[in-house]
């Protein structure tokens, strides 16, 4: 798979504390192997590979509640629904944007986190190879 591929880096990025914790928190407690995928090729790509151009994470089109996720540079997240372009949300770091309250960020009319909203669909629809960079 691509996303193994080492690029647009000069160094490892050094990640947030949180997010730090949230990658070994996970590593042992995911519940699912779907959501062990997710955190481990997030893991790798927020040291290895920049995305200036935006990675996307979940596409719009991959699921009825028309959320989308962007990895932006190394580890910053735009989540956003595009029925409600302006309710996006930017955070500094993946933790941050799987805390995002999806009702309360005008995303979504179910009160759920980004994390369980993932969780709900066991991670159906995210993508792994959609470096923006690399097309």
């Amino acid at each position: 798979m691509k996303y193994y591929i080492k690029r647009n880096v000069t160094e490892d990025n050094d990640l947030w504390d949180v997010d730090k914790e949230l990658f070994a928190k996970m590593a042992k407690e995911a519940i699912s192997e779907r959501e062990r995928e997710f955190f481990d090729v997030q893991h790798y790509k927020q040291l290895n590979n920049y995305a200036t151009a935006n990675d996307l994470v979940m596409s719009e089109d991959n699921n009825p509640d028309h959320i989308y996720i962007l990895r932006v540079n190394a580890d910053e997240y735009i989540i956003g629904n595009d029925q409600f372009p302006e309710h996006e949300i930017h955070t500094m770091n993946l933790n941050d944007a799987l805390m995002t309250n999806l009702k309360a960020a005008g995303l979504l009319n179910r009160n759920l986190t980004l994390l369980d909203w993932l969780r709900e669909r066991d991670y159906q629809g995210v993508e792994y190879e959609h470096n923006f960079d690399d097309i």
